[in-house]
Parts: C-alpha cells; structure tokens; sequence
C-alpha cells in the first residue's frame, strides 16, 4: 500500500515585489541596493472529500497582498542583533550597523519583524504573514505543510517550510 502526498503550488505572475534592502554577515552590512522579487509558494495536505488541498484562487489572493505590502519600499529587519533601527519623531528611520548609518523617510520604509532581509528570512516573514491570512479566513482546512520561496536573482531562492499543527 503507498500513501499520497498532494500539494498545489503558485508561483510567479503577481507573485513578486521589486524593494530593495542591505543585509549583515561576517561583520558587514551591505549597501542599500534592490531586487525585483519572485516567490513561489507549496502548500500540501490531505486530500478531503471535496478532492483539493486548499483553493487556488484564495491561496493567490492572499499571497499577491503579502507581496503588494512588500513593493516599492526599503525592506528593513527590526529583529536582528546585527543592526540597530529607530524609528525618530521627526519621521525618519535611522538604521546602524557596522559602521554604516542610513538615515530613511518613514514613508520609504517597510520595517519586517525579522533579523535580517535575506531571501530565506523574507520567506519566512511571508509564510509567517499567509499562515495567519489563511487561519483567518478558515481555509487551513487539511493543510499540514506550506513552502515559500523567494527568488532574489536568477536561479537563486531562499526557502522557509513550515509544518502546519492543527489544534
């Protein structure tokens, strides 16, 4: 006897966002530069009777907001020991790491509670964000797995899976 596994899958078309962002390794912050944003999303589980995982149609909708929120603006981490971020009265969004100070427009700024902008972190912050739109509209249903990946350039994705426990 073998058991199934289904899944769907979107990816690209309204899926992506251009931004732009800097991120900290070994000890050094990038230069704020930016990226046009593909991602891809796999959400499997169970089939039920109604013979689907989850509705295709919802799954797009939901993810294209999530990457409409994310669109032409500076993606900046707000979680990461590496880099410190204020947000000032006078409106401006003064990030420091390393040796590098950016000082930004509120308004030109997406502030993510995540630790770093790496494509990895973006699709969690991604998967993070459809999770709860899905548990608001009661469509995890059989859902038992979700997949995002982000395509920073060409051939080159950051991936966050996520095991999905239902109460």
């Amino acid at each position: 006897m073998s058991t199934s596994i289904y899944a769907v899958r979107v990816s690209p078309g309204e899926l992506h966002f251009n931004a732009a962002h800097f991120i900290t390794f070994n000890g050094v912050c990038e230069n704020i530069h930016g990226h046009n944003f593909h991602v891809r999303i796999e959400a499997r589980g169970d089939n039920t009777g109604d013979a689907f995982v989850v509705d295709f149609v919802l799954l797009n909708r939901l993810a294209a907001a999530i990457c409409r929120e994310l669109h032409d603006g500076v993606l900046v981490p707000q979680s990461g020991d590496e880099i410190a971020v204020e947000v000032r009265d006078d409106d401006l969004v003064e990030i420091r790491s390393y040796g590098k100070q950016f000082i930004l427009s509120r308004t030109s700024c997406i502030l993510l509670p995540i630790p770093n902008t790496t494509a990895e972190m973006l699709a969690r912050h991604i998967s993070d964000r459809l999770l709860t739109e899905l548990r608001a509209n009661e469509a995890l249903g059989n859902l038992n797995f979700l997949e995002v990946a982000v395509e920073e350039a060409d051939n080159q994705w950051g991936v966050c899976g996520r095991v999905i426990e239902h109460a």
